[in-house]
C-alpha cells in the first residue's frame, strides 16, 4: 500500500486523493460508461419511435428493445464494478490516513508547539481523515459528469448543430453558477468543522476525566463549558446547512431554466418540422438526463472539496508539528545487562536517551477490553511466554479469559502482572519498570523477580522499587 505524499507538499490533498490511481482511473472510466448508458436510453427510445413505431415494424421494435436491454446490462455491470473500485480506494486512503495520523500522535518524539487535547487528536484521527477519504469521489464522478456533458452535446448536435452548441455552452454556465453560489458554503463549512471538532474534543476530554471531575465536584462547571462549545457547533452547522440549501436551490433553479429553454427551443423546431418526433423525444430526454450531472458537478466541487480542504489543513498541521525531543543525543555510557534497582532519581545515563531505545512500564498501566492474551501481545506464543515470566499462569479462566472494561474482571495483582507481561513481551532494548509488583504477595514477587532477571539477563532492566525481592536479583547483588 503506497504511502502518502510529504505533509509539506502544497498539493498534499490532491496527491492524497489521487494516490490510488490504479483503482480510481478504472472507476472513473466505468462510472463514465454508466452515465453514457443512462444517456443512451432516450436516444434508443427516439430511434425506436422513428424507425419502428412510426413505420409500424414490430420486428424492428424488438431489435431496439434488445439493444435497450443490453444497455441496461452494461450499465448495471459497469456501475457495480466502478463503485466497488472507488469505494475500495476511499477505504484504503482512509486507512493509510488514520495510520499515519495515529503514528504521528503516538510517536515517541512527541509534538511541540500547539497543545492538543486527546479529544482534538481523536477528531483529527477519525472525522478529518474520513472527510479527506470521502473526497476520493472527486477523482471519479467529475470525470463522468464532464463526459456526460460532452456526450449530450455531441448527440444533440447530431440532431441539430446550433442546439448542440447551446447544450455544450449551457453546461459550463450551470456549473459556474453552482461554483459561484458555493462561496459562502466553502467559508462556513470550515467554520462548522472547527466548531464540531472543538465540541467532539471537549466531549472526549470530559469522558476521559469523568471520574476525576466527579471527585472534584466540577461536573456542573464542565457541563456549562461543553454547552458553550456545543451551542457554537450547532450555530455553525445551521449556518453551513443553510448555505448548502441555498446552493441546492440555486443549482436546481439554474438547471430547471436550462431544461425549459432547451425544451421550448426543441418544441419550436419540431413544430417547424426541423426535427422528427423521435428526435424531439431524444433531445428532451437527453436534456432531462444531463441536468443531474451538471448540478452535481458544481455541488460536489463546492461542498465536498471545501470540506476536504478544511480537514486536510488540520491533518497537515498535525503531521508537520515539530518534535518535542531533539534527535541529537550525547554519547551514552553502557548500561549493564540484567536488573538494576533504583529508588529515587533515574540513572544519569538515562538523561537525553533516545526515546526509541527504552520502554517505561508505569505502575498504573491501562488494561483494555478483550482477553488476557489480547492485552499482552498479538503473537499468542510470545504472549504466553511473557505471562509465565510475570507469574500470571494462575489467573482463573486461563489466558483466554475476558478481562472486562479496564480490566474490571481482574484483581489488582492480576492486572499488575498482565501489564508486566505486556512490557516483557515488547522486548525493549532497555526496560524501565515502576513498582511492578506492589499488588502481589511476597512469594509471587520473588518468583516474578527471578523470572524477569533470567529473561532479561542480556538486556538492561531498571526497576524503581524498594522491594527486597528485586534487590536480591540485582546484578552484582550479594
Amino acid at each position: 500500500m503506497s504511502a502518502l505524499p510529504q505533509a509539506n507538499d502544497p498539493r498534499w490533498l490532491l496527491k492524497t486523493i489521487f494516490s490510488r490511481k490504479e483503482r480510481t482511473i478504472p472507476a472513473a472510466i466505468l462510472i463514465s460508461l454508466t452515465f453514457v448508458c443512462n444517456g443512451l436510453t432516450p436516444v434508443v427510445v427516439g430511434q425506436a419511435i422513428d424507425r419502428a413505431i412510426a413505420v409500424g415494424s414490430i420486428s424492428t421494435l424488438w431489435v431496439w428493445v434488445v439493444i435497450l436491454l443490453g444497455i441496461f446490462i452494461v450499465n448495471a455491470a459497469a456501475g457495480w464494478f466502478g463503485r466497488a473500485l472507488f469505494q475500495r480506494a476511499g477505504l484504503e486512503i482512509g486507512h493509510v490516513l488514520r495510520m499515519t495520523v495515529t503514528d504521528r500522535i503516538s510517536h515517541p518524539r512527541g509534538m511541540a508547539g500547539k497543545q492538543r487535547t486527546a479529544g482534538e487528536l481523536l477528531a483529527i484521527a477519525s472525522s478529518d481523515t474520513q472527510r479527506v477519504a470521502d473526497a476520493v469521489i472527486m477523482t471519479v464522478f467529475p470525470f463522468a459528469e464532464i463526459t456526460s456533458i460532452i456526450y449530450v452535446a455531441v448527440m444533440v448536435s447530431s440532431v441539430n448543430l446550433p442546439l448542440g452548441l447551446g447544450v455544450l455552452l449551457g453546461g459550463p454556465v450551470v456549473v459556474m453558477i453552482s461554483l459561484k453560489s458555493a462561496t459562502p458554503l466553502r467559508k462556513r463549512s470550515g467554520a462548522r468543522q472547527r466548531a464540531l471538532a472543538a465540541a467532539s474534543a471537549t466531549a472526549t476530554d470530559v469522558v476521559q476525566g469523568l471520574r476525576i471531575l466527579k471527585g472534584l465536584g466540577a461536573v456542573d462547571t464542565v457541563r456549562s463549558r461543553y454547552e458553550v462549545v456545543s451551542d457554537k457547533a450547532y450555530e455553525k452547522t445551521v449556518a453551513a446547512n443553510g448555505a448548502q440549501a441555498r446552493l441546492n436551490a440555486v443549482t436546481e433553479t439554474a438547471g430547471a431554466f436550462y431544461v425549459i429553454i432547451v425544451g421550448v427551443v426543441s418544441g419550436v423546431m419540431a413544430l417547424a418540422e426541423m426535427m422528427t418526433v423521435g428526435e424531439l423525444i431524444t433531445v428532451v430526454g437527453l436534456t432531462q438526463f444531463i441536468i443531474t450531472p451538471m448540478t452535481m458537478l458544481g455541488k460536489n466541487i463546492a461542498s465536498r472539496w471545501a470540506t476536504a480542504q478544511a480537514s486536510g489543513r488540520r491533518i497537515q498541521e498535525l503531521l508537520l508539528a515539530d518534535a518535542s525531543f531533539s534527535t541529537s543525543y550525547p554519547s551514552l555510557p553502557a548500561l549493564r545487562p540484567g536488573i538494576t534497582v533504583v529508588s529515587e532519581m533515574p540513572p544519569a545515563e538515562l538523561v537525553n536517551m533516545p526515546r526509541e531505545k527504552y520502554l517505561v512500564a508505569p505502575h498504573d498501566a491501562d488494561i483494555f477490553e478483550g482477553t488476557v492474551l489480547d492485552n499482552v501481545h498479538p503473537d499468542r506464543e510470545r504472549a504466553m511466554w511473557a505471562l509465565e515470566i510475570a507469574a500470571a499462569e494462575d489467573i482463573p479462566g486461563g489466558f483466554d479469559r475476558e478481562v472486562g472494561e479496564n480490566g474490571g474482571h481482574l484483581s489488582g495483582g492480576q492486572r499488575q502482572r498482565v501489564a508486566l507481561a505486556r512490557a516483557i513481551a515488547a522486548d525493549a532494548e532497555i526496560l524501565i519498570l515502576q513498582d511492578p509488583t506492589t499488588a502481589v504477595d511476597s512469594v509471587t514477587e520473588q518468583t516474578i523477580a527471578e523470572r524477569v532477571a533470567a529473561a532479561r539477563a542480556d538486556k538492561p532492566t531498571i526497576v524503581y522499587t524498594n522491594a527486597p525481592a528485586w534487590q536480591a536479583v540485582e546484578v552484582g547483588a550479594k
